[in-house]
């Protein structure tokens, strides 16, 4: 009847606009008894043909706020519906609605959504969503990173591994308080390797540039932590003194004063002083990371860095804490590091120096060690690598089922990387490595491929 209607209205203009409002709302019960009332209307008015142009511009009107109306209550049902199977849903006013796009994109399959209901609750959620950007609490940021890897090496299997899949959440509570979760699955996960939490702590400010932080963290020494990152890092692997002396990642539960001072324009200091459970009695330091304490005392330690005019940073950094299960022998380490970026020309250096006290009639277990890395960016894609570093370490200590640890190294790293985005990058790498005077040369120099994303 309604499609009768319009056909018997010979207007050039009206026909076609009427027949597209039709198609659109044909499914509205709202719409069907307006266009009844309508058609009613043109039987009583042929001969008043403007008066019923006028009548029928204010029934589409009505309809139109009808049907959204109706449209709106349809999607919130749905919403519940389906939206609320799983978990609460959430109050619309949560997010905007470019946020619940994606929300309703990535859940749409689960929730059994058709593109029509999917529209139905996207125009609810339209409306109802919120329309500017959140106070405090804030929304979860979300982000992560992930990379593959390929070795070869004579001296090991030639492998691919999924190295690292990583999602963290960030965001703000309080004015004075904010929060940071990092979680991971290194090498696929599994039973070998479960996920783990690699950070999660809250920050208290106290000022606008000082912070007690409280949790799980990166502890601050030397700076290579901060940039272990598949993107950050400008090569495959990880400098080998940084992997075994500054035992990166090296996760710690505790405190830490953070913050920065400002002595001129040009200059400022960034600083960390913490106290963490620091760590324990493992075959070698990198194997001595844990979360809960081995013992009663608490490791105490502190980075300072100086930055000039924002092109070079200086730092220097010191831990010292027990490492055995009687608190009896103390582990100290000392680092120095230099950062320095003029335009696309970067250098990084980092220095480190570890003594552990043995029992007797062992000696003290010392590890020392230096990386330079040196890089430029060509064309905004490009960026070419070396890294020469050494690694020093020897620890004849055997307490608490701690082995004999014994390493000399010396390694010159060579890298090219393609950067597709400054999110996408993939990386060649080769490794030259050489015995020092304390081992027997061999080949086992390294290939290393790796394509690694942050979202």
């Amino acid at each position: 009847m309604i499609r009768l209607v319009i056909q018997r209205l010979k207007s050039p203009i009206l026909y076609p606009a009427l027949l597209q409002v039709y198609k659109y709302l044909t499914y509205s019960k709202t719409t069907i008894i307006c266009f009844e009332l309508f058609y009613h209307t043109i039987r009583k008015e042929k001969k008043m043909r403007k008066k019923t142009i006028i009548l029928l511009i204010i029934l589409i009107t009505v309809c139109t706020v009808a049907f959204t109306q109706e449209d709106a209550d349809q999607g919130e049902k749905l919403y519940q519906l389906k939206c609320g199977r799983c978990h609460f849903a959430y109050a619309p006013q949560r997010y905007s609605l470019e946020e619940w796009k994606t929300i309703v994109q990535d859940m749409g399959s689960l929730a059994g959504l058709n593109q029509e209901k999917e529209e139905a609750i996207l125009a609810y959620l339209g409306q109802e969503s919120s329309k500017k950007e959140k106070d405090i609490p804030t929304s979860p940021v979300l982000g992560g990173y992930l990379y593959t890897e390929f070795f070869s090496s004579e001296a090991s299997t030639d492998t691919f591994d999924l190295h690292y899949l990583n999602f963290n959440i960030s965001g703000r509570l309080h004015e004075r308080v904010s929060y940071k979760a990092e979680f991971e699955l290194e090498h696929g996960g599994g039973g070998a390797e479960p996920p783990f939490v690699e950070q999660a702590y809250l920050d208290v400010w106290f000022l606008r540039n000082t912070a007690l932080r409280i949790g799980a963290m990166l502890t601050p020494f030397n700076r290579f932590d901060e940039f272990h990152g598949p993107i950050e890092n400008f090569l495959v692997t990880r400098p080998q003194m940084s992997r075994e002396i500054g035992v990166s990642a090296w996760k710690e539960v505790g405190i830490n004063l953070h913050g920065n001072i400002f002595v001129h324009d040009s200059f400022y200091l960034t600083y960390d002083v913490y106290a963490i459970n620091g760590l324990g009695a493992g075959s070698r330091l990198r194997k001595s990371r844990h979360y809960r304490d081995n013992n009663d005392a608490k490791s105490l330690g502190f980075r300072l860095s100086g930055v000039i005019a924002d092109r070079v940073e200086v730092g220097t950094s010191y831990y010292t804490g027990a490492w055995d299960e009687n608190g009896d022998y103390n582990l100290n380490m000392f680092g120095v590091h230099l950062l320095s970026k003029f335009g696309d020309f970067s250098v990084f250096a980092e220095y480190s120096r570890s003594s552990s006290e043995n029992p007797a009639p062992f000696e003290e277990g010392v590890g020392e060690g230096y990386f330079v890395q040196v890089s430029y960016l060509v064309a905004d894609q490009f960026r070419p690598t070396i890294r020469y570093g050494t690694l020093d370490y020897l620890d004849n200590g055997d307490l608490l089922g701690r082995k004999p640890t014994d390493y000399d190294t010396k390694v010159l790293a060579l890298a090219f990387n393609f950067y597709l985005t400054r999110t996408i990058v993939f990386k060649f790498e080769y490794d030259i490595i050489m015995e020092g005077d304390r081992k027997e040369a061999k080949d086992n120099n390294l290939l290393a491929l790796q394509a690694a994303v942050r979202f």
